[in-house]
């Protein structure tokens, strides 16, 4: 019999090759990051484009957004249904996404169909239909899913929180826009986006699976050499002024839970305390045994999960707490969360310190462990400027941040007295715990702005 009663005896170090990526050149200077993988006869190709909802004009938030929804709606000589049908019936599996920072497109194929997935991700790419029933199709959809995520409180607490720590600055709007605005786009405000954006923007492939490299660099010259984007999108860093501590709050009516995010701007990705940030902040909220979900779900009983995290775009970066509790229990939880944010500035142990080196050592290979998990693990290195071998030193770099780098990282990156504290409730439930914290409380709509 097992006795269960004792943890199993490590087996010792586990050894973990890291996929090496080659960056080619191809002749109009796109760069191609390629991971050769033949053990699957697959190929999965990621290609960005750094044209994401913060080069949105002003006035027409969301039209990144809506451009993803239409670009594969027809292409070339097939019209929507039929450019569905062709990726189907060779079991491509196809994907569009955008987010603040880039527009991006992903192919799943076997080897056999690879060269006919890219015929077709070309003719998305370059010669999209954008037709006007299809526009208008798109729009209706995307104005009754702004109206079903209104009423959805995670959504409006985000929404809120990001309006709060990034002011007007460009990721401060939600990428699927304003209903306001997107009721007002016309095709041409789309077709505009795709010609003076999406076609002129900076842009990188990610390939990863049983390809040559030569098949596969004649492949993309064939295809994609009239991709010419030279405008990089690659500003500099934003620079936001973190406001003293002020509490927010969105009415929801009879909510029974209160969403909750606490908050401020942070070091950008680059920062030199990267690592002993990553180490503290899974100690704090980063994984299930941390303080803040110790505190929350497991002492206090007040969630089902609570957790902290330093997120970063391209040229910023953000602390976040986020969890949503029982209503009533609204005030206590945001003062077990501040009163964790100021404990792990004054002491961290070093047993804390080796459990979270080794919970983030022990999980790094399962980031690699799919070609599509792979991928994506450079997307991050293009986004900010770091080398293409940057994962071979990642543990080491880990197991070498000193005890004392770890304490400063939380000294030098958590800031109790400059945090946005926003809850979306119902008022007459939250307001009165929230002034037992604070004197001054602000009302907000559901986008982060004053009432």
């Amino acid at each position: 019999m097992i006795n269960r009663t004792l943890p199993p005896k490590s087996s010792g170090t586990v050894s973990f090759e890291i996929p090496q990526a080659k960056i080619i050149t191809l002749s109009n200077g796109i760069e191609v990051y390629f991971v050769k993988k033949d053990k699957l006869p697959i190929v999965y190709t990621y290609t960005l484009s750094f044209s994401g909802s913060k080069f949105d004009p002003a006035d027409k938030k969301g039209l990144s957004f809506l451009t993803s929804l239409l670009i594969d709606e027809g292409a070339g000589e097939f019209d929507a249904l039929q450019l569905n049908n062709e990726l189907e019936k060779l079991g491509i599996i196809f994907g569009i996404d955008v987010d603040h920072d880039v527009f991006s497109f992903s192919i799943l194929s076997l080897k056999e169909h690879y060269h006919r997935a890219i015929e077709l991700l070309s003719k998305i790419i370059f010669e999209p239909r954008f037709e006007q029933k299809d526009f208008e199709r798109e729009k209706k959809k995307v104005l009754d899913k702004i109206t079903q995520l209104k009423d959805e409180p995670g959504y409006i607490a985000s929404s809120a929180f990001y309006k709060r720590i990034f002011l007007n600055a460009e990721y401060s709007s939600p990428e699927i826009g304003y209903e306001e605005m997107v009721q007002n786009f016309s095709n041409d405000d789309v077709k505009f986006f795709y010609s003076k954006l999406f076609q002129e923007s900076l842009s990188k492939i990610i390939v990863v699976g049983n390809i040559e490299e030569t098949e596969l660099t004649d492949l993309y010259e064939k295809y994609f050499s009239k991709w010419n984007g030279k405008n990089a999108g690659l500003n500099q860093t934003i620079q936001i002024n973190r406001d003293r501590t002020k509490f927010y709050y969105v009415h929801k009516k009879e909510a029974a839970q209160s969403e909750i995010r606490i908050g401020h701007i942070s070091k950008g990705r680059n920062a030199d305390d990267f690592y002993a940030s990553r180490i503290m902040n899974t100690i704090l909220g980063g994984q299930f045994s941390s303080r803040i979900n110790l505190n929350l779900r497991e002492k206090k009983g007040f969630t089902y999960g609570a957790g902290s995290s330093f997120n970063y775009f391209q040229q910023c970066g953000f602390f976040e707490v986020s969890t949503a509790v029982n209503i009533k229990n609204t005030g206590e939880a945001i003062s077990e969360i501040l009163k964790e944010l100021d404990g792990i500035k004054k002491n961290i142990s070093q047993e804390e310190i080796d459990f979270a080196k080794s919970y983030l050592i022990k999980q790094f290979p399962s980031r690699f462990e799919t070609y599509v998990q792979t991928a994506k693990n450079f997307v991050p290195l293009i986004i900010h400027l770091l080398p293409v071998d940057y994962y071979n030193s990642y543990t080491d770099k880990l197991k070498n941040v000193t005890n004392e780098e770890v304490l400063n990282a939380a000294k030098e990156n958590i800031f109790t007295d400059q945090l946005a504290v926003v809850i979306v409730g119902d008022k007459k439930e939250i307001l009165p715990q929230l002034k037992t914290i604070s004197d001054d409380v602000i009302e907000l709509d559901i986008y982060g702005h004053r009432i």
